[in-house]
């Protein structure tokens, strides 16, 4: 089958298309022929060698982390799938043709959303999720802030805290301004042209999503007892940042996504209620890997960048 590996870390001239052996399924597992695949800056991060999960991978590795597709196969213990069933989920090696899962992490493809929504929505939809409704815990009436909120994972988050009943601020730049209104944020903010602490005000949860000087203001920001998630794993326990948190009396929060079926359950339900939105891009086929992650890597993407396999 065709896949893109790595054989080693380092720049995009690292991807490489290949002809690899398809996996072999379990009886407990589901063999899925991929439609599409999203691509996610933790991608990146991998193939560059800059990621907490390097240090274990194997090489030459298959990389990609959410996909959408058809069943090819299902394992005898296998009783909620059938073959030929579209489905969704975030499982690892998903730049190829097929993959091999455990049901555990894939859910049904709701009818009315195309196979490239599907697979944009697994990684970062879950990490928004987690962060709004596990760790943040938005209720209605609070105030948030969502920090690059035209992002990936910015854009979905956005639309979890509106469903809890937030009122939310959200950072991006001038061009993704009218974007942001378009899902709802009750206060855009231009951040080449504003400070956000200066328009963001009672803020009681931010999630942000670049560590740093952006992650030190945001704490600086938020009312005394409440909550701050930053994702980059790379800032974890950033000892100003804790610092700053203690001293402020804000909760600060540093979480990996963890693949969850109840949650990914959830998004596809709000799915196929038409209650969330998946911006995407630019959908690149499975040989332009190399300008996928070039722009990803920009930092300037609307949503998600997503490959089709097929």
């Amino acid at each position: 089958m065709k896949a893109i590996i790595i054989k080693d870390f380092g720049g995009v001239d690292k991807l490489q298309l290949a002809e690899v052996e398809r996996p072999d399924r379990t009886e407990d597992q589901i063999l899925i022929k991929i439609t599409a695949a999203g691509v996610n800056p933790v991608d990146t991060k991998i193939r560059s060698g800059n990621h907490i999960s390097c240090s274990s991978l194997q090489l030459p590795a298959i990389l990609g982390k959410d996909m959408s597709g058809v069943i090819e196969s299902v394992g005898e213990n296998v009783k909620e799938f059938k073959v030929g069933d579209p489905v969704f989920g975030c499982i690892n090696s998903t730049y190829a043709a097929y993959v091999a899962a455990s049901p555990e992490f894939i859910v049904k493809k709701p009818e009315n959303i195309s196979f490239e929504t599907a697979a944009a929505v697994s990684l970062a939809g879950l990490t928004a999720y987690q962060a709004i409704n596990d760790h943040l815990n938005v209720s209605s009436g609070q105030r948030v802030l969502i920090q690059s909120a035209a992002g990936g994972v910015g854009h979905l988050a956005v639309q979890f805290a509106k469903l809890q009943g937030a009122f939310v601020s959200g950072t991006a730049s001038g061009k993704n301004i009218e974007f942001l209104k378009d899902l709802g944020v009750d206060q855009p903010i231009n951040y080449k042209k504003e400070k956000f602490e200066e328009i963001a005000t009672n803020i009681d949860a931010v999630m942000d999503t670049m560590g740093g000087e952006i992650l030190y203001r945001s704490i600086r920001l938020v009312k005394p007892g409440g909550k701050v998630v930053c994702l980059p794993s790379s800032t974890k326990d950033d000892p100003k940042a804790i610092a700053l948190a203690q001293e402020r009396g804000v909760e600060l929060i540093w979480f990996m996504m963890q693949p969850e079926k109840e949650a990914l359950q959830a998004i596809s339900d709000l799915l196929k209620k038409e209650k969330l939105r998946v911006e995407i891009q630019q959908v690149f086929p499975l040989q332009e890997i190399a300008q996928a992650h070039q722009l990803v890597e920009s930092h300037g993407v609307r949503g998600k960048i997503v490959i089709q396999l097929e």
